[in-house]
C-alpha cells in the first residue's frame, strides 16, 4: 500500500476595499497576482501527474475581478501611474515607506540598484523623518525603486515566461516613464490569466476547488461568539455575537463567487483558520458542503468513536479519514502539523533538495494506507524562498510524482470510501492552538466585537420596526458582511505586528460605518475612535500637544491676523501619515489651536490644503461625574464615571458668522469658514468654571460622516483657564 497525501494550498487577502470610494487601500492581491497566484498553477502545469487542493477566500476572487477588469486601482498603483516630477513630498514619502516591502535579504541587497536606493532611504524606518528624506530622492531614482518593487514581486513563471521582465531586470537602471507604465500594464495581463489557468487545471481534474466563507470570517463566533470559552472557560469575552444566518449566508455566497469563477461549485471548505464547531458543521453540510479541513488538534480534543476493524486503526489519529456531523455523513480531513508547518514556516532557509528529500521521505514512510493533510497558507511562505519557492517546489514535486511510495489524491474522489472512524463531539477551535483566542479575548477584540454586534442589532432593530424596505435591511447586510472577516481581529491585540495596523483598524470601522449608512442612519461616534493603542500607528508618534500659556482675544472671522492673534495659545499638531493609502481624507488639518478668554474657548483649525466649505464640526467635551455639580445637558453613558457634551457647528459661506449649537438647538457660541475656521465656545453655560478640567475631541464630518478628528486617540486634556492662570503665565 501506500501513503496518500492531500495537498491543501489556501490562497487568501482580506479585502482591502474601501467602502466609501471601492478603491483597493493596499495593493497586495495585484502584487501576489503576479508570484504565488500565477506561480503555483504554472508549478502543476509542469507535473501533470500531481494533485491538489486550491482554496480560495471568495473576497481575494472579488478583488481580483475588479483589479483585471480594471474596475479598480489600489493607491500604490495610483502614484505609480503619474510621473514622478508630480508627486506631492507626502506622495515621495510614501513611496520610499512602501517600495521596500519584500525580503531584503532575497530581493532586495542582491540587486545593486534596488540596494543602493535601500542605502540611500536607511533600513530604521521608524528612525526616518521620510518627509524630509524624500527631497534628496530625484524622480529617475522613485521610478527606478517603484519599477524594482515590482519586479521583486515578479515570481519564477513571470520571469520565464515574459520578455519585458527579463528585459527591465537585466537593464538595472535609469528605467523610463513609459518602462514602468508598460510593467504595470503587464501586471494586470498576468492577473487576468491567473483565474483562467486555475480553471484549466480544474477542468482536466488535477485540482480541486474549495473555497472559505464569503469574507473570510470565523464561523463559530459568528454563530455564537461564546462558543470561544468551550475552550478556555476564562477567556473575558464581549456582549454576545450570535447570527448563525450571517454565518449561513457567508458560506453560500462564498460558494456561489468560486463556482461563477471556476465554473463548479466546490464541495469542500477550508474554513477560516481552520474553525470549527458542531453548529458550523451542520451550516456546511446544509449548504451542500460535504468535507472540511481543519487542524490535528481539533480532532486530538474532541470525542471519537473508533471504527469496528478499521485497517488504521494503528495509526495516528490525524492520519485516518473521519466522518462527523449528526448523520455521520460530513468527511473531515485534518492537517498535519508538523509537516505543513515545515513548509510554511522551516523549509524558507534549508536545501530546496534536502527540504524536498525530508518532506517525501515522511511521507513515505507513514502507516500504509495513511490520509497525510497538509493545509498551509498557499502565497506568503513563498516570498521567503529563494526564486519564489521555485528550487524547492521544482524538488519537491519531482520526488511526489515518482515515489511510488506515495500518491496524490483529492478529497472528493475519497467520500466514496466510507469512513468508519466518527467524532462523535467536535472541539470547537481553529488551526492556532485549539481555540479561538487570536480572534476574540483581548481588550480591542472585544471592542471591535462590541461594535458589530451594535451594528448588527441595528439591522435586527429596524427589520423588526418595519421601517425599511427589504432592499433596505440587505444593503446594510451586506455592508456588514466584511466586517464580520477574521483578519481585522488578527491585527487587534499583540499577537501579530504589521505596519499597516492604523489602516488596517480604520478600514473595519468603516465598513461597520457603512451599514449604518445602508440604514440611513449616522454611524455612532465611538465607530470614530481608533480601537488599535496609539503605540500601533506609527503617525500618532509623530503627534505634538502643547498647552496654553496665556488668556488670548483673537477675532472670529475666519482669516489668520497674524502671529500675535493666537500667540500663547496651546497647540495640536496631528502626525502625518505619509499619504498612507487607507488614511485618504485625513490629516485635513494641519493643526488645532486652543486657548482661552475670561469665560470663553476659542478654538481655531487651519486646513493642510484647501479651506473647509462645506460640513460640519463636532466638538466633544468629556468630564468626570461630580455629584456636587449641576450636570444638565450632559449624558452619562451607564456604569461611566465620565460624562459627555456634544455640541455642533455647521460650516457657513466664508464671510459669514454661524452658530455653535447643543444638543437642543440653543447657542452656546459662534464661529465662522473662512481660510482657516475659528470658533469662540460661551464655557459658564456648559457648567464649566475656572480650574475644572475636561477632556476635548473635535470631529470633522462631511454628509455626517466623519473624515477626521483630533486627536485620532484620546481626547485633549484640559483645564479652564481663571486669574490664576492669568497670572502664572503673564507675559509682557
Amino acid at each position: 500500500m501506500t501513503t496518500r497525501a492531500v495537498f491543501l494550498w489556501h490562497m487568501h487577502q482580506p479585502d482591502y476595499r474601501d467602502p466609501e470610494t471601492g478603491r483597493p487601500l493596499l495593493p497586495w492581491v495585484r502584487l501576489h497576482a503576479t508570484r504565488a497566484y500565477t506561480d503555483m498553477a504554472a508549478m502543476l502545469e509542469r507535473f501533470p501527474t500531481a494533485r491538489a487542493v486550491v482554496n480560495w477566500a471568495p473576497c481575494l476572487l472579488l478583488q481580483l475581478d475588479d483589479y483585471v477588469s480594471q474596475k479598480s486601482q489600489d493607491h500604490d498603483e495610483a502614484l505609480a501611474r503619474r510621473e514622478a516630477s508630480s508627486l506631492t513630498p507626502e506622495e515621495r514619502a510614501h513611496i520610499l515607506a512602501q517600495s521596500f516591502s519584500v525580503d531584503w535579504d532575497l530581493w532586495v541587497k542582491p540587486v545593486p540598484r534596488y540596494a543602493e536606493l535601500l542605502r540611500k532611504r536607511g533600513v530604521e524606518l521608524q528612525q526616518l523623518d521620510l518627509l524630509k528624506l524624500q527631497a534628496g530622492f530625484s524622480a529617475q531614482e522613485l521610478d527606478d525603486l517603484q519599477v524594482h518593487f515590482a519586479l521583486a514581486w515578479m515570481g519564477f513563471s513571470a520571469r520565464r515566461e515574459e520578455s519585458l521582465v527579463l528585459k527591465l531586470l537585466t537593464k538595472g537602471r535609469d528605467y523610463s516613464h513609459e518602462e514602468k507604465i508598460s510593467l504595470l500594464d503587464l501586471q494586470r495581463a498576468i492577473a487576468c490569466r491567473v483565474v483562467p489557468r486555475w480553471r484549466a487545471l480544474r477542468e482536466r481534474g488535477q485540482i480541486e476547488i474549495t473555497c472559505s466563507p464569503l469574507f473570510h470570517p470565523i464561523l463559530p463566533l459568528l454563530v455564537d461568539s461564546d462558543c470561544a470559552r468551550r475552550a478556555i472557560p476564562e477567556l473575558p469575552l464581549p456582549p454576545r455575537f450570535a447570527y448563525p444566518a450571517d454565518a449561513q449566508l457567508q458560506i453560500r455566497r462564498g460558494l456561489d463567487v468560486a463556482e461563477r469563477a471556476f465554473g463548479s461549485r466546490p464541495v469542500g471548505m477550508w474554513p477560516s483558520e481552520g474553525s470549527v464547531s458542531p453548529e458550523v458543521i451542520e451550516l456546511l453540510s446544509a449548504a451542500g458542503v460535504r468535507w472540511c479541513a481543519t487542524d490535528q488538534g481539533i480532532l486530538e480534543r474532541s470525542e471519537r468513536r473508533a471504527g469496528a476493524g478499521s485497517p488504521l486503526s494503528r495509526a495516528p489519529l490525524h492520519l485516518r479519514p473521519w466522518s462527523a456531523g449528526k448523520e455521520g455523513s460530513f468527511r473531515m480531513l485534518f492537517r498535519d502539523r508538523d509537516l505543513s508547518d515545515a513548509i510554511g514556516f522551516r523549509y524558507a532557509r534549508a536545501s530546496p533538495g534536502e527540504a524536498a528529500n525530508d518532506l517525501v521521505g515522511r511521507l513515505a514512510t507513514a502507516p500504509d494506507g495513511a490520509l497525510v493533510t497538509i493545509a498551509l497558507d498557499g502565497e506568503n511562505a513563498w516570498e521567503h524562498y529563494a526564486g519564489s519557492g521555485e528550487p524547492f517546489l521544482t524538488a519537491f514535486y519531482e520526488r511526489l510524482t515518482t515515489d511510488a511510495r506515495v500518491r496524490c489524491v483529492l478529497p472528493s474522489d475519497e467520500l466514496a470510501t466510507p469512513a468508519p472512524d466518527r467524532i462523535v463531539r467536535l472541539h470547537s477551535g481553529s488551526w492556532i492552538e485549539s481555540n479561538y483566542r487570536i480572534w476574540i479575548g483581548h481588550a480591542e477584540d472585544n471592542a471591535g466585537w462590541a461594535l458589530l454586534a451594535q451594528a448588527r442589532a441595528a439591522i435586527g432593530q429596524a427589520e423588526e420596526a418595519g421601517v425599511l424596505s427589504r432592499a433596505q435591511l440587505d444593503a446594510a447586510i451586506d455592508a456588514l458582511l466584511p466586517a464580520e472577516g477574521s483578519d481585522w481581529f488578527w491585527w487587534y491585540g499583540d499577537d501579530f505586528h504589521t505596519d499597516n495596523a492604523a489602516e488596517f483598524d480604520v478600514l473595519f470601522r468603516r465598513h461597520v460605518a457603512a451599514a449604518y449608512r445602508a440604514l440611513g442612519r449616522a454611524a455612532p461616534e465611538s465607530l470614530g475612535r481608533p480601537i488599535i493603542s496609539p503605540r500601533k500607528d506609527a503617525a500618532a508618534a509623530l503627534d505634538r500637544l502643547e498647552q496654553p500659556r496665556r488668556l488670548i482675544e483673537p477675532v472670529i472671522d475666519g482669516e489668520s491676523r497674524g502671529y500675535f492673534e493666537w500667540a500663547g495659545a496651546g497647540c495640536f499638531t496631528p502626525g502625518r501619515t505619509l499619504g498612507g493609502s487607507m488614511h485618504q481624507g485625513n490629516n485635513g488639518f494641519a493643526a488645532l489651536w486652543f486657548g482661552f478668554g475670561s469665560d470663553q474657548l476659542f478654538l481655531r483649525l487651519d486646513p493642510r490644503e484647501a479651506p473647509l466649505r462645506a460640513g460640519a464640526l463636532r466638538l466633544l467635551f468629556s468630564r468626570e461625574v461630580d455629584p456636587n455639580r449641576a450636570t444638565a445637558g450632559w449624558a452619562r453613558a451607564s456604569g461611566s464615571a465620565r460624562e459627555t457634551r456634544e455640541l455642533l457647528f455647521h460650516v457657513v459661506p466664508r464671510g459669514a458668522d454661524g452658530p455653535v449649537l447643543d444638543s437642543v438647538g440653543a447657542s452656546c457660541g459662534h464661529g465662522c469658514s473662512g481660510a482657516i475656521v475659528e470658533l469662540v465656545v460661551q464655557l459658564s453655560p456648559l457648567g464649566l468654571r475656572p480650574q475644572d478640567r475636561f477632556g476635548l475631541l473635535v470631529r470633522a464630518l462631511r454628509d455626517e460622516v466623519e473624515f477626521e478628528r483630533l486627536p485620532r486617540y484620546g481626547e485633549i486634556a484640559l483645564a479652564v483657564a481663571g486669574r490664576e492662570f492669568a497670572a502664572a503665565h503673564w507675559q509682557v
